[in-house]
């Protein structure tokens, strides 16, 4: 379905996109009525702009065309992008922006058709799509669209919206290089580099630990200097010079190794933001239970009236109420209990992706199969990647990397499959 489109109305502030192709979609609410955001977005002396307004009544004026930035975005950045005027899109909603102002159904069904148009022109991942609050810095600056519903929005952008792609699988030859871009990603976001001869890579691949977690570290007990990694099941030590021996940290448990091993849990702890405390009861079930290792120092979240502190490990949050502190809760156990809609699944699920500079969206497909699948925590934020003429998005997980060619939603693929 073509959207019917107002181009009467043009705004002089734009420049050039240097070059840069469409990858983003971000939404605003105007904070007022559509005709005085019409004069203030066409006014010279503004110098701001939207490629798009969108009344309450469902009518859609084009102020900037699609191939010139629109100043949409002020001082904003998302997923290591800093230009977004440049390479993205700006519609704006009229609405009060109070959090009360209500969004027609008019509206909203001329914003649904006319942005599935351009997730579809411009191959748009469902990451990219986003509101001028997730992209303002600092955060906070900025609070719109608010009130907008947020998830019902993108179910009908990504649930029920497919670009056509050709049927083009990687073939076997070239399926190890599109791998191994992946893999090289997936490494750097946590600052590790893959050796792929060094023993410690071979024997976490050999023991499917998972992806590194973190930068390998050193660590000197009694004189003597040791390499250390953590992957997503388990830390992995070896002696310098002594690169053929891998030993695990589970695995450290006689009493000659003890110093080793508090050592050990100092440094991983160290790289999640923590200090080790053998007494606590978070790093007590931690060493009892196979949670992985720590990604994050504990942290208090909110839920109603109700408190509860918890922490990021590789393989799961765990929870405890406010001042019962041995009363310790899995975030795994709480969604197949209660379910991702449960408010404090959901917060603790916004902590985990916001821990990795993502966004949690309970609508994303590799999101959905990463949770059913359990393969932790993720890494980093989503990226793209081009190969042989396709582009791809994809997502690291403490387990795995998750990936599909963009349009293809639901096709997704994973990373040990090969």
């Amino acid at each position: 379905m073509t959207v019917p489109i107002n181009t009467s109305i043009r705004s002089p502030n734009y420049g050039s996109r240097g070059g840069r192709p469409i990858s983003m979609l971000v939404l605003h609410a105007t904070a007022g009525t559509a005709r005085s955001a019409l004069a203030w977005l066409t006014n010279p002396a503004a110098r701001v702009s939207a490629h798009y307004l969108i009344d309450k009544a469902g009518q859609i004026y084009r102020l900037v065309p699609d191939e010139y930035a629109a100043w949409h975005a002020g001082r904003a950045a998302w997923r290591g992008e800093t230009a977004i005027n440049e390479v993205s899109l700006g519609i704006e909603l009229e609405n009060a922006n109070n959090g009360r102002d209500p969004y027609p159904t008019a509206q909203l069904s001329a914003l649904i058709h006319l942005t599935r148009e351009k997730v579809a022109q411009y191959r748009i991942a469902p990451d990219m799509v986003v509101r001028h609050l997730d992209v303002a810095v600092p955060r906070g600056r900025k609070n719109d669209p608010a009130g907008f519903p947020w998830t019902e929005f993108l179910h009908h952008i990504f649930a029920e919206t497919t670009i056509a792609a050709p049927d083009r699988p990687i073939p076997p030859s070239r399926r190890a290089a599109l791998n191994q871009i992946l893999l090289n990603e997936a490494y750097r976001q946590v600052g590790a580099v893959e050796w792929p001869d060094w023993a410690m890579t071979r024997a976490a691949r050999l023991a499917k630990l998972g992806l590194p977690v973190a930068p390998s570290f050193e660590v000197t007990v009694a004189g003597r200097n040791y390499i250390g990694q953590s992957f997503g099941c388990e830390t992995l030590v070896s002696p310098i010079a002594e690169w053929k021996r891998v030993d695990r940290l589970s695995a450290l448990t006689a009493p000659e190794h003890q110093p080793l091993r508090e050592a050990l849990l100092q440094a991983i702890y160290a790289q999640a933001g923590e200090t080790y405390r053998p007494d606590w009861a978070f790093h007590q079930y931690a060493r009892r239970e196979p949670v992985g290792p720590p990604l994050s120092a504990s942290f208090r979240v909110r839920v109603g009236n109700e408190e509860w502190s918890a922490a990021i490990y590789a393989l799961d949050v765990l929870y405890s109420p406010g001042g019962r502190w041995k009363e310790i809760g899995r975030l795994s156990a709480l969604i197949e209990a209660r379910g991702e809609r449960d408010p404090l699944a959901e917060a603790l699920l916004e902590r985990l992706y916001e821990r990795a500079g993502s966004q949690w969206r309970p609508m994303w497909p590799s999101q959905q199969y990463a949770l059913r699948e359990r393969l932790g925590a993720p890494l980093g934020p989503s990226f793209r990647v081009s190969f042989d003429g396709r582009d791809y998005v994809a997502e690291a997980f403490a387990l795995d990397v998750l990936y599909c060619a963009i349009g293809e939603w639901d096709n997704v693929q994973r990373l040990s499959e090969r």
